[in-house]
């Protein structure tokens, strides 16, 4: 078994026994270019056969441009409240999907559904631990990656979206990176996780898991 596959199976185990006649609302955090997507994918693969996961992506709120208020003085990588819809998040999934919910949900496109007793809502995205979100999460999952390799991965990933290397550049500098500070600096979403992965290198990464 690799480092990566013990992982995958201790966050299952993690998962799988907080409870067993309700759905799990799990929150796959950390900073932009972290892994958050490919983590959350990995994990509704490894709980097949075990529990039925509903995928989601905090991506899937955004707000158009014309609707985000921006908080005066925050880098326009957007500050969390600005950039996305939270309340219909929370409302749509969050509440009927947690204790006491009729587990009847809807999502960012306003598709229906009804989720098994026994499912696990896997929402990846940045920004999830933050105060106003905390309340719904059952397991919060941090991934942990410096800012030099967070500008590293995604002058790779995204040179090609923004028009090259430099505007890349430009885009991290004065927005992602300042918006992660702010974030970290109001929030401290490490702390807060259930589950800490440190994640620079994602073959071999190293998890911390904490009582929940």
């Amino acid at each position: 078994m690799t480092t990566r596959q013990a992982m995958l199976k201790q966050l299952v185990e993690v998962i799988d026994d907080i409870s067993r006649d309700r759905p799990v609302r799990v929150a796959v955090d950390g900073p932009d270019t972290a892994g958050k997507t490919t983590l959350a994918d990995e994990l509704a693969i490894a709980l097949s056969g075990i529990r039925p996961a509903i995928r989601v992506s905090v991506d899937d709120y955004i707000r158009p441009v014309e609707e985000r208020p921006q908080s005066l003085g925050v880098a326009s990588a957007g500050y969390f409240d600005d950039n996305f819809d939270l309340a219909a998040l929370i409302a749509g999934l969050l509440i009927p999907l947690g204790p006491g919910g009729d587990q009847g949900y809807r999502d960012a496109d306003g598709a229906t559904g009804t989720a098994p007793y026994d499912a696990v809502l896997l929402v990846d995205g940045v920004f999830l631990l933050q105060t106003a979100l905390r309340p719904y999460w059952d397991v919060g999952i941090y991934l942990h990656i410096g800012e030099d390799e967070m500008l590293r991965r995604g002058l790779l990933r995204d040179r090609d979206r923004y028009g090259g290397e430099d505007a890349a550049r430009e885009v991290f500098e004065t927005q992602f990176i300042p918006g992660w500070r702010a974030y970290q600096a109001q929030c401290d979403p490490a702390v807060a996780a259930t589950v800490v992965i440190e994640h620079h290198d994602p073959a071999h990464p190293a998890i911390q898991v904490r009582s929940t």
